[in-house]
């Protein structure tokens, strides 16, 4: 199966953020076709056990899983990574971030992960050494959100670090000081610095996106990872349509 690296690569590819822990959730989002999700702990109310517990199950519903960290912690991510994510989605990204993240999510000499055969990722050392670090170094994902006012500090160095640059609309406009309004000047000269910045860098482009539309302008924009609303959002979007349906006006 192919990696989610390789997937975006091929792009475009379609996920949501996972903020109820529990394995129907993951197993219905594979079932319905999504390309990856986001556990997030940054946004939800999982405690770590919540988060490995998802992590695990997203491995075993073959769905790629990326963790939305709202700081670097060594031992955290590295137990992510050895549960099964496939990369991790740190908020409010900087420069300092991003080089830090990308050492901790590879091994050397292409960074500073520590190394252990007895988890899940490395088959419980059934793969060999070289093999599991080789298929980490490759297939890891760095993913940064910029979403505040200085997104534009030594943007391009932060972007060098990364795999995906995800802007974080909601946040971007509320820390420009248009809450919600992404076509604020502000927001689109932010949204326009950030693009220009991946494309020197090469790197593919994310977002959120919270319905069609939104969607439909990302990818006419070249984005190639979209997470699409929440578990909870459409919890919430297909409960009040079901009761819209039946209840009488």
């Amino acid at each position: 199966m192919k990696s989610l690296r390789a997937r975006i690569e091929d792009g475009p590819v379609f996920g949501t953020f996972v903020k109820l822990p529990r394995p129907e959730v993951i197993e219905l989002l594979a079932l319905t076709g999504f390309d990856f999700v986001v556990c997030d702990y940054e946004h939800s109310q999982m405690d770590v056990g919540m988060v490995l517990e998802t992590v695990r199950a997203a491995r075993g519903a073959a769905l790629p899983v990326l963790v939305r960290l709202p700081e670097i912690d060594r031992g955290l991510i590295n137990r992510l990574l050895e549960a099964g994510a496939e990369g991790i989605q740190l908020a409010r990204a900087d420069a300092d971030g991003a080089i830090r993240l990308a050492d901790l999510l590879r091994y050397p000499p292409l960074g500073s992960r520590s190394i252990s055969l007895a988890q899940p990722m490395a088959e419980y050392g059934n793969r060999t050494l070289e093999d599991h670090i080789a298929a980490a170094n490759r297939d890891v994902l760095a993913v940064g959100q910029f979403e505040t006012a200085a997104y534009a500090e030594r943007l391009d160095e932060a972007l060098g670090a990364l795999d995906v640059a995800f802007i974080g609309p909601v946040d971007l406009s509320v820390d420009l000081g248009h809450p919600g309004d992404q076509d604020a000047e502000p927001v689109r000269q932010a949204t326009a610095t950030i693009e220009a910045a991946a494309a020197r860098s090469g790197r593919p482009l994310g977002t959120f996106v919270a319905g069609p539309a939104a969607a439909e302008r990302a990818l006419a924009r070249g984005y190639r990872f979209l997470v699409v609303t929440s578990d909870l959002g459409m919890l919430s979007a297909g409960a009040r349509r079901a009761l819209a349906e039946v209840r009488p006006t």
